[in-house]
């Protein structure tokens, strides 16, 4: 309404003048007719503005109408609709092979990225097939080597196994439909699995691990969670005390909620530091840390937002040092 009146402002004004004109035309020629010319003149400018907005505003919703159903739907049939709806206007008809333009190379990207999605996961289950046979092979002939040699090897399986599995979920992260898959299970037989994984190269680390679970159930995804906390546990192996290194981990729960805390008594991250430590790539400004990714912590916070999960660093720990990191499930 207000786009309108200021949009016909100059007209109305027009208008108004006209009728000026012609009242003060019947006062010169006839002064006894200047009451019904002035009432009749009112009465016309009334209903023939009103006229003109209904029209005006029955214009404007059918050319918004066809503009939306062009960009919801941009083919050459709705096209076609939106410039007979804003005539042969230069700047629309240029907008609108813009648009289509813009919708083509956007599919296109699209597609691309759908590809890449597929041979990176194909990729990474083409390469765990050779990883997992040689896994077998060297708990087959574990005998026949030293335990240096065997740890070594571990946790360089280890590692790879854990850069394949970031490597996926980052490449799944952009999916529209994430594969999501809610159940409930046991949250302390989770974490012993995690805790299994790890056990080697804390034995190799010489880490020593308290921990402090109950049996507790949760309604999420139980492959994201593992992800999760690895990636968490990963973390607190790697920065964990070089010497003396120590790894807590902890589970609460109050009516609502389910707490699980994981320590370790290392570095920590410095106050400036702390704001950044999920965005992705940052590595913090430590220098023995710059050749880390800055993809686990950014991984976390993006998987732990779709399963619904609050993740949060914790500002006390049961060390003099280090650091520590809080999931809170919602039960």
């Amino acid at each position: 309404m207000r786009r309108y009146l200021k949009r016909t402002r100059h007209w109305m004004i027009l208008f108004f003048l006209t009728d000026a004109v012609f009242v003060f035309v019947t006062w010169i020629v006839r002064r006894e007719a200047i009451k019904y010319m002035s009432l009749f003149l009112s009465l016309f400018t009334v209903f023939a503005l009103a006229a003109g907005l209904a029209v005006e505003l029955y214009r404007q919703r059918k050319s918004e109408a066809a503009l939306l159903n062009f960009l919801e739907d941009p083919n050459d049939k709705t096209q076609e609709i939106l410039f007979a709806q804003f005539g042969d206007s230069e700047a629309v008809c240029a907008l609108g092979k813009r648009f289509l333009a813009g919708k083509s190379l956007a599919n296109e990207k699209t597609v691309e990225l759908s590809e890449y999605r597929e041979y990176i996961e194909a990729w990474v289950h083409e390469v765990k097939t050779p990883l997992s046979l040689l896994t077998l092979v060297c708990n087959n002939h574990r005998d026949e080597m030293s335990p240096y040699v065997y740890a070594r090897f571990c946790y360089i399986r280890h590692q790879l196994n854990e850069n394949m599995e970031r490597v996926l979920y980052y490449a799944r992260l952009q999916e529209e439909h994430s594969d999501i898959k809610f159940t409930r299970f046991r949250l302390d037989e989770c974490l012993a699995e995690v805790l299994l994984e790890y056990q080697t190269f804390m034995d190799e680390r010489r880490i020593a691990l308290s921990q402090n679970s109950r049996p507790l159930e949760v309604v999420s995804d139980r492959r994201i969670v593992l992800f999760i906390l690895s990636q968490l546990f990963s973390n607190a192996v790697k920065y964990a005390d070089s010497r003396e290194g120590r790894i807590s981990v902890t589970m609460e729960s109050d009516r609502d909620k389910i707490y699980l805390r994981l320590y370790n008594n290392g570095e920590g991250v410095l106050p400036e530091d702390l704001p950044f430590i999920f965005d992705k790539g940052f590595t913090g400004s430590y220098p023995n840390r710059q050749k880390a990714t800055g993809m686990g912590l950014y991984l976390v916070r993006k998987y732990a937002r779709k399963l619904c999960v609050e993740v949060r660093p914790v500002s006390r720990i049961p060390f003099e040092s280090g650091f520590g990191m809080e999931l809170i499930f919602v039960l």
